[in-house]
């Protein structure tokens, strides 16, 4: 069947739609999964041909020109940019390594392979294209993350492109975030407007540039304006309740959960509004407190409810402004409120990021761990500051961060200390700063020489449960061997499990050159692409074949004269070199982007978790991809012999393999 331009080709009775091709399967993906990814209604069957034209039927359900400029952004976007604006990425070869922001990633695991414009972790299995990153990491719908990555990588995307006709059917995470845009407009000129707020953060000690960075508001005590400017900007009342903007009571009234409150909007790594946090005001100069006389009395601050695109847990506040400076210094600040935050901002500090309305998290720490490992726990010192600086070592310890407390002079706090003595006398602080065992002791109930054994003995196990919890030895037996000093003690022994090795669907890995040539080194390399992890022995060449098919545009053009699709028996690899070879036919010309565009996720995946061979010429090349087809057609020669009855074609198979086996060029089977 040849190809017809501008047409998606839907197998009747099968459930998959795809471009038509020579090919039975090539380019063809799962209807529901084309649904799903593009948010489209079923498109049924139009007639008996099983075709739709792109300007008829289809132009309601798909802009166009939406897939010509999905295709745009990606060949545009620079995925290793990308990617690396989230994830501190490191050259390896022609690949780049990072720590997966999809799971608790303590060693490089994810690949990006810019020639393929893919990244793949070979811990977790998550992978896909720039869009899927941006959309997975920031929790977005995916004309959302469309739209990031078009603007970085300059592409525009006209105002009417969408992917439904009703405005209204867009997703509610899209409506929330809009909401949460909105709200924090309004916020700001209402705070802009109102000289006894102005004036409150003046006494405070923000800056009129400070306040603006930040887009600091005011929240009205009445939800009128905000209802208002929803209605015309055209978004429902259910967007901002979804937002955790407004609540609604039984009786179906709304209200502003931060009516009365000064506003701290709380961005994701991309900039997007995804919440507030809203502190009651109380000074002589405040407008009067809408909340005072509220039973019970409200809390100081509000922060916005659990929503899909805002988790406490994974948040921090002030991270996007101050990511890039912590890569830079490979340090970084952790504050508890929001105003330490902007003092130190102010002071020229620009690496401190707060930990708002929650505990700090491994989430939190696996994220900070991406840009530095370093951190200072720069909390107050009294006691409720001590103890959370103690919950917050066991997530940053276990993460290999290196953690300084340092020490406040009473009764002051981060703020109230910056803005005194000024950003030097802090990094003063910084420098003399205790590490964690030197705190853990001044932090104990008692002084050590007032402590009996038995106190001691729990002192004791309370450090070494933190320690333990360090993935570095070498870390680990410093700080112990310091704790065994102050404590006085001979010796101190420690049983720390071992860590368990990375698999991938239950089977660890190995490290391997892409070029090895042991059975362990190719478990190694194609492991991350097989769904459920280790290869057969007898499929690595199948494999093998794969990986030079997409490292080789060169091979791949000369693939249809010499590549049997009956000689692979794994179905993965069949489906996707039957693809490949639709794909050369079609095009003339073999670039691996346009290739991977055309194949449904799991297919994508597949690819993406392979490693492009690298390291040869193309005389090894030729040499390398000669010997897998040998031994593919050898060993699919073999089995053919086994099963033929009649005796003529038994001997055509047995002269053939005589042939091969002449050559010497099969190779182990």
């Amino acid at each position: 069947m040849g190809s017809t331009k501008n047409s998606i080709h839907f197998v009747p009775n099968s459930g998959r739609i795809g471009l038509p091709t020579q090919v039975r399967r090539a380019y063809s993906v799962p209807q529901a999964a084309f649904e799903r990814d593009y948010f489209l209604e079923s498109l049924g069957v139009e007639g008996g041909d099983g075709y739709f034209s792109a300007g008829t039927r289809l132009e309601s359900k798909l802009t166009a020109t939406l897939r010509d400029i999905i295709l745009q952004v990606k060949e545009n976007a620079d995925i290793v940019q990308v990617i690396g604006q989230y994830v501190p990425l490191k050259k390896a070869g022609s690949r780049y390594l990072g720590l997966c922001p999809f799971h608790h990633d303590r060693s490089p695991s994810m690949n990006v392979t810019p020639q393929m414009g893919i990244y793949k972790c070979f811990a977790c299995g998550a992978g896909g294209d720039v869009l899927k990153f941006v959309q997975e990491y920031e929790k977005l719908e995916f004309l959302d993350a469309l739209k990031i990555v078009a603007s970085r990588a300059g592409v525009t995307i006209p105002e009417h492109i969408a992917f439904s006709k009703d405005e209204a059917d867009k997703g509610k995470s899209s409506q929330a975030l809009a909401a949460n845009q909105v709200a924090c407009q309004l916020y700001q000129e209402e705070l802009a407007a109102n000289p006894e707020v102005l004036k409150y953060l003046a006494d405070r000690g923000v800056s009129e540039e400070t306040r603006k960075h930040f887009q600091l508001g005011y929240s009205p005590a009445t939800p009128e304006k905000l209802l208002k400017r929803a209605a015309a900007k055209g978004l429902p009342n259910q967007a901002f309740i979804d937002a955790g903007i407004l609540g609604q009571t039984e009786g179906g009234r709304v209200y502003d959960r931060f009516g009365g409150r000064l506003i701290f909007p709380i961005w994701n790594m991309s900039g997007h509004v995804i919440g507030f946090g809203g502190r009651i005001l109380a000074s002589a100069n405040a407008p009067k407190d809408v909340h005072a006389a509220a039973k019970p009395p409200s809390p100081k601050y509000v922060n916005s409810p659990e929503s899909p695109f805002y988790h406490k847990s994974k948040v921090l506040y002030g991270l996007n402004f101050a990511r890039n400076h912590m890569d830079k210094v490979g340090e970084v600040v952790l504050v508890e409120g929001y105003m330490d935050l902007l003092t130190l901002w102010q002071a020229g500090i620009r690496n401190a990021v707060a930990v708002s309305g929650t505990a700090l998290t491994k989430e939190h720490v696996q994220i900070l761990s991406r840009f530095c490992r370093k951190a200072y726990m720069f909390l107050d010192g009294d006691e409720p500051g001590r103890k959370a600086v103690r919950r917050s070592l066991e997530p940053l310890l276990a993460q290999g961060v290196e953690v300084k407390i340092p020490v406040l002079p009473s009764p002051e706090d981060p703020d109230s200390f910056t803005q005194k003595f000024g950003g030097e006398k802090v990094k003063g602080l910084f420098a003399a700063s205790e590490d964690i065992v030197a705190f853990l002791l001044r932090s104990a109930a008692k002084p050590l020489d007032a402590m009996s054994p038995e106190e001691k003995d729990g002192l004791l196990k309370e450090c070494l449960a933190l320690l333990q919890t360090m993935p570095s030895p070498i870390v680990r037996d410093q700080y112990l061997d310091e704790l065994r000093k102050k404590l006085g003690l001979k010796s101190i022994q420690v049983q720390v499990p071992r860590p368990a090795r990375p698999t991938v669907q239950g089977i660890p890995l190995t490290s391997a050159a892409d070029g090895g040539a042991g059975a362990a080194d190719l478990v190694a390399v194609f492991s991350g692409a097989i769904p459920g992890g280790r290869p057969r022995d007898e499929a690595l060449a199948e494999w093998q074949l794969l990986q030079v098919l997409i490292s080789s545009p060169a091979l791949a053009l000369t693939a249809l004269d010499s590549v049997k699709v009956e000689w692979l028996q794994v179905e993965m690899v069949r489906d996707l070199v039957d693809h490949l070879l639709a794909f050369v036919d079609e095009q003339g010309v073999f670039t691996i982007k346009d290739f991977l565009s055309r194949l449904p996720q799991e297919q994508q995946d597949a690819v993406a978790g392979l490693r492009l061979a690298e390291g040869m010429d193309p005389a090894q090349e030729q040499k390398h991809f000669s010997g897998i087809l040998h031994a593919l057609e050898l060993r699919w020669l073999m089995k053919q012999r086994s099963q033929e009855t009649d005796k003529v074609r038994f001997m055509e198979y047995q002269k053939r393999i005589r042939e091969l086996q002449t050559k010497g060029k099969g190779g182990p089977l």
